[in-house]
């Protein structure tokens, strides 16, 4: 059987990865890879570098009309993508069995309008999602697996994170900030962030857009790019993961509380029961700033920021981030029953094995007797 793992960008990869690694250990399976073609070259090797940790063969191309050419021809039993927002039927052939992997859980409504025609199932992460998802009446299959992104955290399969030293270099709590690329609450702490977690010692990991773009629908991520490492420069308590750290879950389990905004790093961290402090402020365009509602219909679900955050602890304004994480510490269990309850709903089986029952499932489809 073939099966063709097309990591679009980078960030794709981590929800990929725990099944290839079961796929790779099975003599009847051949493993594809391939990446856009028009990504940034830092982000293609970095791509070609982590696909060669695995068994299999990679497909690049000079355009996307080429590389589409080259899979039909594979003509993949399986094709399975992190998006779908691109032409998926000029990639696979009618045969090919096309599925979702969908690259994150968050507050976006790109959740919902990433359903491509194309897609024959899509794997989904929890009871809410598929709830969500049936209502929306889209077509394909839908199948309850659960998050596979987090399955290392609870099978002891996690991979080392590139910087193990920050837990034993010392006694301060970890704090993991991970602002998202827009709308992003970086600008608003700008230098500030340094002062404010002398307490800490700060793990910065940003979006993977900000290392590649210099800008993105108008907004400089280049700006964000330098903050970042002026900072990392400037205190010698924070230090900033570069673009080849791809996976943030080994930082979920070294970090001791995680700072965010409207990212699915939020749903991530819940799974282990850690505090989360959300940032309710963010550096936004003229636009945004005018009509605030354009942010909801472009790049927030309006539902997920205001309700479903709340078993975090919120933070109204930069110079509130010593308080909050404070209270975050010692009140983190007062959102025990609640946190709970999200994670049955969002995540299924905190078991480790959600992509055994991808991998399952995929063996149901090819063999419906077994």
């Amino acid at each position: 059987m073939k099966i063709l793992f097309d990591s679009y960008h980078l960030y794709h990869f981590p929800q990929f990865e725990p099944v290839v690694k079961l796929l790779s250990a099975q003599s009847d399976i051949q493993l594809y890879f391939s990446h856009a073609s028009g990504i940034p070259a830092a982000e293609k090797e970095i791509l070609s570098t982590v696909f060669q940790r695995f068994p299999g063969e990679v497909i690049t191309a000079d355009s996307e009309e080429q590389r589409a050419d080259r899979i039909r021809r594979l003509e993949p039993d399986v094709f399975l993508c992190g998006w779908s927002r691109y032409p998926l039927n000029e990639f696979v052939p009618p045969r090919t069995w096309v599925g979702m992997i969908y690259h994150g859980i968050g507050v976006k409504p790109s959740y919902w309008r990433d359903h491509n025609h194309r897609l024959d199932v899509r794997f989904v992460e929890g009871p809410l999602r598929l709830r969500q998802l049936q209502q929306r009446r889209l077509p394909g299959e839908l199948i309850l697996t659960g998050y596979a992104k987090l399955d290392p955290l609870f099978n002891g399969s996690l991979d080392e994170p590139f910087h193990p030293s920050l837990r034993e270099s010392t006694a301060k709590p970890l704090l993991l900030y991970a602002p998202t690329f827009y709308p992003s609450s970086l600008e608003k702490f700008g230098m500030k962030l340094g002062d404010l977690t002398q307490d800490y010692q700060v793990i910065l990991k940003l979006h993977m857009w900000t290392y590649f773009l210099d800008e993105w629908s108008g907004i400089s991520l280049k700006r964000q790019r330098r903050l970042a490492e002026k900072l990392a420069r400037k205190f010698n308590h924070i230090t900033l993961l570069g673009p080849e750290v791809y996976n943030i879950v080994p930082y979920y389990a070294l970090a001791d509380i995680l700072l965010t905004e409207a990212s699915s790093t939020i749903y991530e961290m819940m799974a282990l029961n850690k505090p989360v402090v959300v940032a309710d402020f963010y550096r936004l365009r003229l636009s945004h700033q005018l009509f605030r509602k354009r942010i909801y219909q472009r790049r927030l679900d309006r539902e997920m920021s205001q309700e479903m955050t709340d078993f975090c602890f919120h933070l109204a304004e930069p110079q509130q981030l010593p308080a909050v994480l404070q209270e975050a510490f010692t009140a983190n269990d007062r959102y025990d029953d609640l946190r709970k309850q999200y994670q049955q709903d969002m995540l299924y089986r905190l078991d480790g094995r959600a992509s055994h029952r991808i991998v399952q499932a995929i063996q149901r489809h090819f063999h419906p007797e077994s």
